[in-house]
Order: C-alpha cells, then sequence, then structure tokens
C-alpha cells in the first residue's frame, strides 16, 4: 500500500475518533439542553460517509475494522453439552399464508429408539412452541393443538431436558423482533401458566431475537446481517427501517421479559442473530436498529448467538469456513462472559450437508470452552444423517475436543469469516453515520441508541 493511500486512511480515522470524541462532550456538556443543530449532524455524517468509503475500497486485512481479535488461550474445557432446536417440521408452512402457523406437526421422528438416546445421553430439545396454537388464547376458527403437549409429556417422564422456544403467530412475525415485545411477553406469561396448569416442567424459556417475516425488506435485512448487501440495498432498508425511538421502545420491552422471568424463578435464554455482536463494536446498535431485532442488556441465563455456518454460506455465497464459528464465540465470550455461547446451524444444508463438517464445528466449539450447543435442528440432523445414531456421534465429538497443534489450527482466524465480518460492520458503521440525516428528514435529528444503554445517542 502507498504512502498517500495510507495518509488517507489514517485521516479517515482520525475523523471517525474525532465525530466520536465531539459526541461524546457535547453529551456531556449539553445534558439537560437542545441537542446539536441539524446543520453539525449533517456534517458529521459526511465525514463519517468519507471515511467509511475510504475503508469500504480496503481489503478486510488491511482494513483492520473486523473486532475478531488475537486468537485467545484456550479455556478450561468442561462438558459441552449437545442439544437441539425442536418442534419445527410443520407440514405445509408458508410463512406468507399466515393459516399454516396451526398446521399439524410431523411427529414421527420422535421413536422409541430416539427417545432412549435423548434420555441416556440427557440431550436438552429447545422445543418450538407457538402462542396461540399450543398454548394461550386460541383464535376462532383456528384448531388447538395438542401434539407439542404430547411431546413434552413424554420428555418429563423420560427425564429429558426439554426448554420452551417461544414463538408468535406468522402475522405478528413469528420471531422476538422489535416491533413484537409486547406480544412475546404476554406469550411469555401464558406459556408459564400453561406449563404450570399442565404439570409440566420447563427448564427455562428461549425467545428468538432476529428480523420479522414476511416484509418488504425481509430480503434486504437478511443480506445485510449475513454479509451479502450491496451499497443499494442498504439505502434502501436504511430509508425504510431507521427508527432508534422504536427500538429504545422495544429494548425496554425485552428487558422487561427477563427481569420478570428472573422475578418468577424462570430460566430464559435467547438466541439472537449474530449480527447483535457486530453492531456492538462501535457501540451504537445502529445495526439492529435497521435490520429490526433488538438484544438488550439484561440478566439473561445463556445467550445462543446463531452462527449458522450454512445460512451465512447461503446469503454470503460462498462457506466462510470453520473461523466463523470461532469468530462468533469469542466474541460472544468477550461481550457476554460465560453467558454467551453459541448455536450451530442448519444440519443438512450448505457445508453440513456433509456430516464430517458439523461434527468438526461440534469439536472447535467443544475446544473453544462452549458449555450448551443447541444445533438446528433436531428433525432435519436426523434427516439429513441417518437417524438417532447421529445425536450419539455429535454428543460423542463434544466430549472429544481438538488438543495440541490440532486445537490452534481448527480456532485460529480465518481470511474469510474476517472478510465477512468486515462486511456485515462495515453495513453497522454505514447505518450509525445515516441514523442522524435520516431521522431528520421526519423532523427530529437522532443519533443511533447506545450500548449498553440502550436509549439515547
Amino acid at each position: 500500500m502507498g504512502r498517500t493511500e495510507t495518509n488517507r486512511r489514517r485521516a479517515a480515522l482520525t475523523r471517525i475518533a474525532s465525530m466520536r470524541r465531539s459526541e461524546d462532550a457535547r453529551a456531556s456538556r449539553n445534558a439537560g439542553s437542545t441537542r446539536p443543530t441539524r446543520r453539525n449532524r449533517a456534517a458529521t455524517v459526511l465525514a463519517t460517509v468519507v471515511a467509511l468509503l475510504l475503508f469500504a475500497s480496503q481489503p478486510a486485512s488491511a482494513a483492520g475494522t473486523t473486532a475478531v481479535g488475537p486468537p485467545i488461550d484456550f479455556p478450561p474445557q468442561g462438558k459441552t453439552t449437545v442439544g437441539f432446536w425442536a418442534g419445527e417440521a410443520v407440514p405445509g408452512t408458508d410463512w406468507s399464508s399466515p393459516g399454516t402457523y396451526w398446521n399439524r406437526r410431523d411427529t414421527h421422528a420422535y421413536t422409541p429408539y430416539l427417545w432412549k438416546v435423548l434420555r441416556e445421553y440427557q440431550i436438552p430439545l429447545y422445543f418450538n412452541l407457538r402462542y396461540r396454537r399450543d398454548f394461550g388464547p386460541v383464535p376462532p376458527g383456528e384448531p388447538h393443538r395438542h401434539d407439542a403437549l404430547r411431546i413434552i409429556r413424554t420428555a418429563n417422564r423420560l427425564g429429558v431436558p426439554v426448554w420452551g422456544w417461544v414463538l408468535i403467530p406468522f402475522s405478528d412475525g413469528y420471531w422476538a423482533w422489535e416491533g413484537a415485545a409486547a406480544e412475546q411477553f404476554a406469550a411469555t406469561k401464558a406459556l408459564v401458566r400453561w406449563a404450570r396448569q399442565k404439570h409440566l416442567r420447563l427448564d427455562g424459556l428461549a425467545l428468538d431475537p432476529e428480523p420479522r417475516v414476511r416484509t418488504p425488506t425481509e430480503t434486504a435485512t437478511a443480506a445485510t446481517i449475513m454479509g451479502g448487501g450491496s451499497d443499494a440495498t442498504l439505502s434502501t432498508l436504511f430509508q425504510q427501517a431507521i427508527d432508534p425511538a422504536g427500538q429504545c421502545a422495544a429494548w425496554s420491552g425485552y428487558a422487561s421479559i427477563v427481569r420478570w422471568a428472573g422475578r418468577h424463578d424462570v430460566k430464559i435464554t435467547a438466541a439472537p442473530m449474530p449480527a447483535a455482536l457486530d453492531d456492538l463494536v462501535d457501540g451504537w446498535l445502529a445495526l439492529q436498529d435497521v435490520t429490526g431485532f433488538v438484544l438488550p442488556k439484561a440478566p439473561w441465563d445463556e445467550l445462543f448467538f446463531q452462527a449458522y455456518r450454512s445460512v451465512f454460506a447461503y446469503h454470503s455465497g460462498r462457506d466462510p469456513g470453520p473461523g466463523i464459528v470461532s469468530s462468533y464465540l469469542r466474541s460472544a465470550r468477550r461481550e457476554f462472559g460465560s453467558v454467551g455461547q453459541i448455536s450451530l446451524g442448519s444440519s443438512g444444508r450448505g457445508p453440513y450437508r456433509r456430516f464430517s463438517s458439523l461434527r468438526h464445528d461440534v469439536r472447535l466449539a467443544a475446544t473453544l470452552g462452549a458449555e450448551t450447543l443447541p444445533i438446528y435442528s433436531l428433525e432435519r440432523t436426523l434427516r439429513a444423517y441417518g437417524g438417532p445414531r447421529s445425536l450419539i456421534r455429535l454428543v460423542q465429538a463434544a466430549q472429544h475436543p481438538f488438543t495440541g497443534s490440532a486445537a490452534a489450527r481448527s480456532t485460529a482466524p480465518t481470511s474469510r469469516a474476517d472478510e465477512l465480518r468486515s462486511a456485515i460492520q462495515y453495513a453497522d458503521r454505514a447505518a450509525a453515520a445515516n441514523t442522524p440525516t435520516i431521522t431528520a428528514d421526519r423532523g427530529a435529528s437522532l443519533y443511533p441508541n447506545r450500548w449498553p444503554s440502550g436509549c439515547g445517542g
């Protein structure tokens, strides 16, 4: 790289750092006073966008913006528990056809031999439980299904650990997205009541923070948080989705769910999109804002970031390799300590069409000290790899982490993973830079919300 280009990059870094320092200084000086003018904000945003464009033209290894970090010492390796997301095998599912939410589950996979394996190896299930279908008030004209109830009762009778994975109707977004905090709270309370009324034993509940299903920006959103979004895609998405005030309300709503669970002795976990970790690098929450989900700073019991290598491969166009697994697990631990974990998926898809690839990544996660490792999903794993025996092989893989030079090789950062995360973090910085101007056009210029407070720029 030439000296001129190096100087340009240094100047860009200086402008970003200067903007950040001035923002913090203004916030301190002007506490309780009026915000900076729209003109000053526009100048700041312009400087930031120019800087971002300079970095976007550089290779990821040169730009130095990926917060993957150097290899860390291997943590003490305890027992890594392999679990599975389960219960989402519903034939005829069509997210654009809301009525299919109430279709009957396919439970043929739950054979006596499967239950024997689950019981013997104490494999936890994170079972898909649908509000207003399996529990809670069922809408008029829709069936009240009991297939999940039978599965959970069998798990309880056999001593198989089972968690409730909370979902809401397709028409309401299905996942724990930004606009669904109130309904997710209602669903959480209803599930706890239902479990107690039915005398069920759930180890805890799991929320699924990610963008809602079936929106006009669904494809753009998925590409953005999986490293495949173009500048044109980002521009369109920003105009439609940036809403710091809405994000602030959602933050408060989801944090209330976690605190409520704690007061009622209910363990609560979440399986967020991994872009939430990239979003924290710069201290703003702009990326989660534009993609429509939020992960509040709250007393979660565990956080299983979806390091879904096969999904990244689909959206980015190539397999990022096992480096994406180690990268996100390290980031999760760095940001959230022992609460920060990952989930793997999707079985039988992309690079995981080969069982050996999934088995390798299970061993990799165990090498890095993963405590619990849910895989998406039970039904796909059984179908792709030949039945319950594949579960035993994955459990055994978790009991045999890599050692010595193999551990260093398998967990080392990789250029593909670094490049992919650089692309996601570029989208994050662009979202942060565009937030003041886009919100100004709506009448009130706002900064992105900040981590870890969640509200206010």
